[in-house]
Parts: structure tokens; sequence; C-alpha cells
């Protein structure tokens, strides 16, 4: 019976991590190139290992979290400044702990002409260097479909002073989350630099989740984290119970 008890426990304990994977995709529904996070269970024990070794009585635990690296949504903004990938690609940005790969493309300047994200991240060029625009003012600074920034001058000509860098990765399960949308590069990942990469200036990629799917994931986890609590709650009165009956005579 106590063997019964734990791998209720167990199942709620999973469901309940679950619940909190689905609150953070649900938190973040709004954030501009946030991808959401997944959850696996399996099971501890397989196959005949579930009969002769537990009698039945089985334990779930967390197989894997991963991330779902789907496109979201493209939406136009006409910000000069904003920029979404089409397909696969991150740009790669500087963090205080270090290089990081993001798909948040709200760009902005500071004070200093330094091209920063919307989470004030530095925007590094192919180089890995910092990009540098010398004229800060918006309404002079265009940004194409390749990435190459270019400024108006005095005389109305155009200079490109700098390029926006995009990298796909050998394999996305190399990419470990870091925050709301930023990723790291894990032992055994490579950056690739994409020399055509396929953006849309004046828009900006949305997050990945869907809402409705999110609260659908939230109840059946619910009701099945409920449905645990009731077979702890039985197993704790039967051993009440047995405890009871135990002490008769």
């Amino acid at each position: 019976m106590v063997s019964g008890k734990y791998s209720a426990l167990a199942g709620a304990i999973s469901r309940e991590q679950r619940l909190a994977n689905i609150s953070t995709n649900l938190a973040n529904v709004n954030t501009i190139g946030y991808k959401k996070a997944r959850m696996s269970f399996e099971s501890l024990l397989r196959g005949e290992l579930q009969t002769t070794q537990a009698k039945g009585i089985n334990y779930s635990r967390v197989r894997e979290n991963f991330t779902e690296f789907t496109e979201g949504p493209i939406k136009e903004t006409a910000n000069p400044l904003d920029i979404a990938i089409h397909g696969d690609g991150f740009f790669k940005v500087q963090s205080l702990e270090g290089v990081r790969y993001t798909r948040r493309g709200d760009f902005h300047v500071d004070q200093n002409g330094t091209l920063l994200t919307g989470n004030d991240m530095m925007v590094l060029d192919e180089g890995s260097a910092p990009i540098i625009i010398p004229d800060t003012d918006t309404s002079k600074i265009s940004i194409n479909s390749l990435g190459e920034i270019s400024v108006l001058s005095i005389d109305g000509a155009r200079e490109v002073v700098g390029k926006v860098a995009v990298y796909t990765i050998n394999d996305t399960l190399f990419l470990k989350r870091e925050s709301d949308t930023l990723f790291s590069l894990t032992k055994g990942g490579q950056q690739i630099l994409t020399e055509e990469p396929r953006l849309a200036v004046g828009n900006l990629e949305t997050s990945n989740v869907n809402m409705t799917e999110e609260m659908a994931l939230m109840i059946e986890s619910t009701r099945t984290f409920e449905s645990y609590q009731k077979v702890i709650k039985a197993y704790s009165q039967l051993g009440q119970k047995q405890d009871e009956l135990g002490t008769i005579g």
C-alpha cells in the first residue's frame, strides 16, 4: 500500500511540474520571440520490470525538458529597427553572462549608438562585435532584408555602417534556455553563419505560444493532479483504518 501511495505522489509531482511549465508559457504569450517550453515524462520501470519488480505499481518522472522552436506569427510594426527572421536562425547577442542567441528582434539604439534588443542585449555583427551606429536618428537608419544597416548622410547618400548577423545551429538540442528569449550554446553545438538570411524588416516575430492549446493542457493537467491527490488521500485514510484495526484487543 505504501508503494501505491508513493506512486501516486510521483504522478502528482510530475503534473505539478507540468503546470509550472504551462504557467511560464502563458506568462510569455506576448513576449517577442519567445519559444514555448515543453516537458515529456516516462515511467521509472518499463516492460516486465513493472510486474516482476514493482508488482504493477510504477513511478513517473520528467524525461526531458525541451523547447519548441517553431516559428511564431509575424506582426507588422512599420518600425525600421524591428526585424523578424523567416525560417531557421537566431540573432547573436552579448549578455552579462556571455554570448547568447535569440529570436527577439525588437531593436533600438541607445545614446551611444549601440544596437540593442528589447531586453537591452547588445546585438552582434558577423565578427561577434557590437554594432555601433554613428547616427542615432532612426529616421535616417534603414536595414535591408540581408541585415545590412545603412545611414543617410548629409548629402543624401546612404552608407552601410554594419550588418546584423544571423546564425543557425547544427542542432537546436544544443541550445540551453537561459531566460525568457535567450539561449546559450552547449558543448557540441556549432553556430553557422547565414550568408543570405530571410529577414522581414518592420516586422516582429511574436511568441509561438498558443493560448487555447496551453489552457487545454492546463485543464487536463489540473484534473489529473486532482485525481492523484484523491488517490493519496484514499491511501492515507486506508492507512489510518489499518492502524486502528491493529490496536484492537
